[in-house]
């Protein structure tokens, strides 16, 4: 078996670990339908910081620093790339739009990172964008890598940032979690966190029509398209 198959078989297999076989299933028929359509469905949390973040929960005493632009080493940009999930020129592209990243460490090897979004404009999908307004913060794509997933290294890089985000006056704190991602709401379950809205976006490409729908709370109150 070729290193190409191997990896693809270890990506099944990952997958179907923690998403299970429903979410699978789902995951593969949007990929078959894509070249007519394609969606997204998130849940949206808005966390009150002003007076409380919740503790970590983590078992491998991750240690978590925060970087911004202007700080953050080649060489740990290098590492971010490394561990499999967004190329240099995506990582390049967060730093030049002024985002700033956390990253969690574990015996001296970064094993994780959340990135942190100051202002509006970051992209959900399909042309729809936040709107972060003064004294919020969205917490954007989470990362931790398979092998130490279930661990809690989350929560930990979650308390780093928003205890972050406190020291800097911030009192909102934002964050979109996929409904075909389900072990991530592991999180705010503990947190018993409510769901501020749920969100739904499709793109039909024949006719290049974009269909945006929201529950809970109104589209326009958090996103502009």
């Amino acid at each position: 078996m070729n290193s190409s198959s191997t990896r693809r078989t270890g990506n099944v297999r990952e997958a179907l670990s923690w998403r299970g076989p429903f979410i699978v299933t789902l995951l593969a028929v949007r990929e078959l339908t894509q070249p007519l359509l394609y969606w997204h469905a998130w849940h949206i949390f808005e966390t009150d910081i002003s007076r409380h973040v919740s503790q970590p929960y983590g078992k491998e005493g991750a240690e978590v620093r925060v970087y911004s632009a202007d700080d953050c080493p080649v060489a740990l940009c290098q590492q971010i790339v490394a561990m499999g999930e967004l190329k240099p020129s995506e990582v390049a592209r967060r730093l030049a739009e002024r985002w700033c990243v956390a990253v969690a460490f574990v015996k001296a090897q970064p094993v994780g990172y959340m990135w942190i979004i100051l202002s509006s404009g970051a992209e959900l999908a399909f042309e729809t964008y936040w709107i972060v307004r003064p004294g919020e913060a969205l917490r954007f794509g989470s990362f931790v890598v398979p092998e130490l997933r279930g661990r809690g290294i989350h929560s930990v890089l979650n308390h780093a940032v928003l205890c972050y985000l406190r020291g800097r006056n911030i009192h909102t704190a934002l964050a979109s979690v996929s409904l075909l991602n389900p072990q991530s709401m592991s999180l705010p379950r503990h947190n018993k966190r409510a769901i501020a809205m749920t969100v739904f976006i499709a793109r039909i490409h024949r006719v290049n029509w974009t269909i945006r729908k929201s529950f809970g709370a109104s589209l326009q109150s958090r996103f502009s398209w």
